[in-house]
């Protein structure tokens, strides 16, 4: 829903829509128009031609509501243009602002938002006393930039007319003159529509185009009428009202991804590209490409340096962010968890801590970029991502499973935030989104002239002689090096470091003989000439991959090197410009260039190898790492997750499994579940011992028991059990059947259900584990509801209240509630089953366990359906969704959502079923669940009525077809009845 400025402010006033009535000899027309300013009304020419007389009313049938008399002041019949004056008596709302004008771009591809307000014919209502009104209507819709341009006309894609009152009329009659509205700026008028245009176009007169064909005399008059000033401004839907600080005041988060920004050289042309496409409301992302050095981060981070400074970074405008938020693969890395926090922090502390709240809450990753969305409101964010090929394949296909995520929620917001990109290869990108990005090609350096200047700058104190050189000689040298900008400022470095032969110019540039290596040659002319201790130091900050302390450093190289001095070598670097330096902060980085370039050349062997200093940050992080019971927010197993990292990349897979061991299960109960698979995956199958393996594959499979497939969290569980076996590790045997058990049971499969949990509930018991036993025979009596067995479930729910009794835990209490529960729903014994739904929800409360209080809720939904009061069943059910949410399993929201939406059609609100049951099959898809076809079928039936009887009792015979039976799920039989009750 479009959030409207208030009414005192500049965009759309709903107190200034016109109903504009004509008396002429031959009856009364009625159209629309907009009141402009005080006593000025746009309206359409052919809405007023021949007028005998013209009554302008405001506010109709509405407190406030005034009506006055009107004259056409201007007109012009073939743009169909014309201006009234009226005056308002003085109880009319007061019209504080001009409206304000503008165009939509008519040189590039682009679909844009836009909307109108009227008066048509379909909306004509009837009151009590057989007199009849027309109801106001907003027409939200789409225009194609490039459409109609011969005509100077837009063609406005819209919802079909509601009704079509008389044939012998347009539907739409009497919207006429509406002015249509892009963002805050009226663009167009709407013109005549014809029936043979259809219900669902509307044409409309285009302003910008309307004046270039205006005679002389008639623009300067229609010019002065409406205030308008030439050439219109650019029109956006993102453009905001109150949210954005115009000079200054744009907010950033994360720091530049490249360094002096102040001897950036030109890339006009680029800049202009870059700033028109992030001022087109069509584009979600522009992306940077080309090789590496070429000055990519560059580009991007000037471009941002020119938004926060309150300046648009080309010649094309458009409305400057609220918000910039910087991120780099090299430094703060690229994660969902990264950027939904980095947009909560331009909100504002208060927003932030909400924001901070629904992340710690669970739900999906669609569910928490949505409310991030509904806080971010109509404010513009850009966001820079840096270096993005590291989260791409060769072909750059998305290798990142977050990266994912971020993308597909990128492309469907409307209008925010903005995403700019560098990557060395294009993001491959599924055909129906490659209108929606475009792609900036960095592909030749600076010029001759541009690299000649900056080769100056850099040198000056003219200590290297640059200062001296003749400009062909420094010509040559950027020809020789292609203008590359790092190769640039790595060639100045290289004559620097040098105190000894003291090489001119030409002597560094005699060994480039090859145009494809000169960057990486460059670089590596330069970093031999560093010794053994500077070469250490840079490989310490190259493998952290972000701007650390210099203790830090120092205790990092201490176990590495207890003699290295550190700081004289680090104030070494920092002098020849080859280590930066943050002083508000007190960190050291290198150049992500220069990074990579010094990861790629520690050596293979001896204390500074790179395995060997992977493993030391990986100790120093260790070291750092706080103990389960003081972990609150996922910023404080931060420590793990770094060590994790850096023990991949020594390749010390066991290790790093150890690690993630430890804190999996946290991250999959916090909401992070994408992260653990991510993390999951990258040790997967490189684990050599078998202990650790098996602990992989059990904590990998109950991740992917949240997130699905289903499928593999059964196949990592047998292949747990075997391994458990073989080793005779009873306790992770036992963990293992149940995970095994749990999935089968979820999947609908007895056969391979029954078993595994009898063994684990059997193991938990001779271990003396009361926890998983309990556990256990939840799962084993669930498993006899699932598949029919309500006197056998009811037994194992027994068993389990005695087990309780005995030990008196309110967990194994609530989970004893909880097997009666679906016992009971399996028996059919409705009321019974509804008391003991609520009552076991309370139960798992007071265990501070959100297990099952989803499916004791869903229980107890079910029972108020078969109970016939569907309206308390939806309200029940709508918090059992809530509480499946928060714990990321689509699984059991889908369920939740697909009784809920039943719950709705039962309440005949079928537009609320329809689109309950559309989430239902999007959650059951994710869980591969089998009733995701059974939602499809469900919210087509909804769709359906109340105009085709026959098609929805048809969808919802293809729907009861598809349910399987479960317990928890609406019964096939009630859906059959409901079909057969349509066809009368």
């Amino acid at each position: 829903m479009r959030a409207e400025p208030s009414a005192d402010g500049p965009g759309l006033d709903p107190h200034r829509i016109a109903e504009i009535i004509v008396e002429t000899g031959a009856g009364r027309r009625r159209g629309s128009g907009y009141r402009i300013c005080v006593d000025t009304v746009l309206t359409a020419a052919h809405v007023v031609v021949g007028a005998a007389g013209v009554v302008v009313r405001c506010d109709a049938d509405r407190e406030g509501e005034w009506s006055g008399p009107a004259a056409v002041t201007w007109a012009d019949v073939a743009t169909d243009l014309a201006v009234l004056r009226v005056v308002p008596p003085e109880s009319a709302a007061a019209v504080v602002e001009p409206a304000r004008f503008g165009r939509i771009p008519d040189d590039r591809h682009g679909v844009i938002d836009v909307y109108a307000l009227g008066f048509p014919l379909w909306k004509r209502r009837s009151r009590s006393d057989r007199t009849s009104f027309r109801e106001l209507h907003q027409a939200d819709g789409t225009v194609a930039a490039l459409s109609n341009l011969r005509t100077g006309t837009l063609e406005m894609t819209v919802a079909p007319a509601g009704a079509d009152p008389d044939p012998a009329a347009s539907p739409w009659a009497g919207i006429s003159g509406a002015a249509v509205w892009a963002g805050n700026r009226i663009i167009g008028v709407v013109a005549e529509h014809h029936r043979s245009e259809g219900p669902g176009r509307l044409t409309a007169v285009r302003l910008d185009h309307a004046l270039a064909r205006l005679g002389p005399a008639d623009r300067v008059e229609f010019v002065r009428l409406l205030g308008l000033t030439e050439p219109l401004p650019l029109a956006l839907p993102g453009e905001t009202h109150g949210g954005v600080q115009t000079h200054g005041g744009v907010r950033v988060v994360g720091v530049p991804v490249a360094y002096g920004i102040e001897l950036f050289k030109n890339r006009a042309s680029e800049r202009d590209a870059i700033a028109r496409h992030l001022s087109d409301p069509a584009i979600r992302m522009v992306t940077i490409t080309g090789p590496r050095g070429i000055g990519k981060s560059a580009l991007a981070a000037k471009v941002m340096d020119l938004l926060d400074r309150g300046a648009w970074p080309g010649t094309v405008q458009g409305p400057l962010p609220s918000g910039l938020v910087n991120l780099s693969t090299r430094t703060s890395g690229i994660s969902l968890e990264r950027l939904y926090f980095d947009c909560a922090r331009l909100l504002g502390a208060e927003r932030l801590s909400e924001l901070r709240d629904v992340w710690n809450a669970g739900g999906t990753a669609q569910e928490r970029l949505a409310e991030l969305l509904a806080a971010m409101g109509d404010r513009l964010i850009v966001v820079l991502m840096d270096n993005l090929e590291d989260l791409l394949d060769d072909d750059g296909s998305i290798a990142d499973d977050e990266l994912a995520v971020i993308l597909d929620w990128l492309f469907r917001a409307r209008s925010t935030p903005r995403l700019l990109v560098t990557s060395q290869m294009p993001v491959r990108l599924a055909p129906e989104l490659r209108r929606f990005a475009a792609h900036v090609e960095l592909s030749e350096g600076l010029s001759p002239a541009e690299s000649a200047v900056l080769l100056r700058e850099l040198d000056r104190d003219g200590s290297l002689g640059i200062a001296g050189l003749s400009d062909d000689e420094l010509l040559h040298a950027a020809v020789h090096v292609h203008g590359v900008p790092r190769a640039l400022e790595l060639l100045i470095g290289a004559l620097a470091d040098d105190t000894v032969l003291l090489p001119r110019l030409q002597d560094v540039l005699n060994d480039f003989t090859r145009r494809h290596d000169v960057v990486a040659d460059l670089a590596q002319d330069r970093y031999k000439r560093l010794d053994e201790r500077a070469h250490a130091v840079l490989g310490v900050l190259a493998a952290l991959r972000t701007p650390v302390t210099r203790r830090a450093v120092e205790e990092i190289l201490a176990g590495l090197d207890p003699e290295l001095p550190t700081a004289l070598v680090l104030t070494s670097l920092v002098r020849m410009h080859l280590v930066s330096v943050d002083r508000a902060h007190r960190t050291f980085a290198l150049h992500p260039l220069d990074a990579e370039i010094a990861y790629g050349r520690m050596p293979q062997d001896g204390p500074h190898r790179r395995q060997a200093v992977e493993r030391e940050i990986a100790s120093w992080y260790g070291r750092r790492a706080e103990s389960r019971g003081t972990w609150r927010t996922l910023e404080d197993i931060e420590p793990q997750r770094r060590r994790f990292d850096h023990l991949v990349r020594s390749e010390d897979y066991d290790d790093a499994a150890r690690v993630l061991c430890e804190i999996s299960e946290w991250l999959v109960w916090h909401g992070s579940v994408l992260a653990a698979v991510s993390m999951h995956l990258a040790v997967e199958g490189r684990i050599r011992d078998e202990r650790v393996r098996l602990a992989h594959a059990v904590a990998y499979g109950h991740a992917r028991l949240s997130a699905g497939p289903m499928e593999q969290a059964a196949e990592l569980f047998t292949e747990a059990a075997a391994l458990a076996e073989r080793l005779g590790d009873r306790s992770a045997l036992q963990n293992a059947l149940f995970g095994l058990g749990d999935t089968h049971r979820q999947l609908g499969d007895r056969s391979a259900t029954v078993q595994p949990l009898t063994r684990a509930a059997e193991l938990a018991r001779e271990l003396g584990d009361t926890e998983r036993e309990a556990h256990a025979l939840l799962s084993l009596s669930l498993a006899h509801s699932y598949f029919g067995d309500g006197e056998g479930a009811l037994t194992g729910a027994t068993r389990l209240t005695e087990l309780a009794a005995v030990h008196g835990d309110l967990l194994t209490i609530a989970r004893a509630g909880n097997a009666r529960t679906i016992a009971l729903l399996t028996l059919g014994r409705w009321q019974e089953t509804a008391e003991a739904g609520a009552e076991t929800a309370r139960a798992y409360r007071a265990a501070d366990s959100q297990e099952a209080i989803a499916y004791a809720l869903n229980a107890q939904g079910l029972a108020l359906l078969a109970l016939d009061d569907p309206a308390r069943a939806a309200s029940v059910l709508e918090e059992a969704r809530h509480e499946a949410s928060l714990m990321e399993n689509p699984r059991a929201e889908g369920v939740c959502l697909l009784n809920l939406a039943w719950a709705y059609w039962c309440d005949a609100r079928y537009d609320q079923s329809a689109t309950t049951a559309d989430r239902a099959s999007a959650a059951l898809d994710i869980a591969g669940a089998a009733q995701a076809e059974a939602a499809r079928a469900l919210a087509e039936a909804a769709r359906t009525l109340p105009a085709g009887p026959g098609a929805a009792a048809e969808a919802l015979r293809r729907a009861a077809a598809a349910l399987d039976g479960n317990v928890e799920v609406v019964a096939p039989g009630w859906v059959e009845e409901r079909a057969r009750g349509l066809m009368g």
